[in-house]
């Protein structure tokens, strides 16, 4: 599902693709869709920009590093596309989903309109905990 919807958390959110040829901020949205709201069998983090179809084609995935920032997180999409790579910056997600430095590897898969991170056990609880903490939001 795309857009806003029940269960749906909008994190405010800068979002930088960096290719091998230019640095673009892209205008996306980025949600923490919890677990049992519009369709969510898991809590996962939807990043919903069309021209992420471009690198990773809907009904397509794999799973890529990830890297905690001081500011939020990079996905490097290298094994897709060479020299890509995703950044994240979020008040709301830097220090309490990943900590600076801190690596794991995300399952990413194709969405129409955009992407979605599938994260491990223990990421997916600390999505969970910002999404009762902040948002009020239990997962079903």
């Amino acid at each position: 599902m795309t857009g806003p919807g029940p269960g749906k958390l909008n994190v405010e959110a800068k979002v930088v693709l960096i290719t091998p040829y230019s640095i673009k901020t892209l205008d996306a949205n980025v949600y923490i869709h919890v677990k049992g709201y519009s369709l969510a069998r898991v809590t996962h983090l939807d990043i919903e920009c069309p021209v992420l179809n471009d690198i990773i084609k809907p009904r397509s995935s794999g799973f890529f590093p990830l890297i905690g920032t001081s500011r939020g997180f990079k996905v490097s999409l290298d094994r897709t596309a060479r020299g890509v790579k995703l950044i994240v910056e979020s008040k709301l997600l830097t220090g309490t989903l990943l900590k600076d430095g801190e690596k794991t590897w995300v399952y990413v898969g194709g969405k129409e309109g955009g992407i979605f991170l599938g994260f491990k056990k223990e990421y997916i609880k600390r999505l969970e905990k910002i999404a009762i903490e902040v948002y009020g939001v239990q997962p079903k």
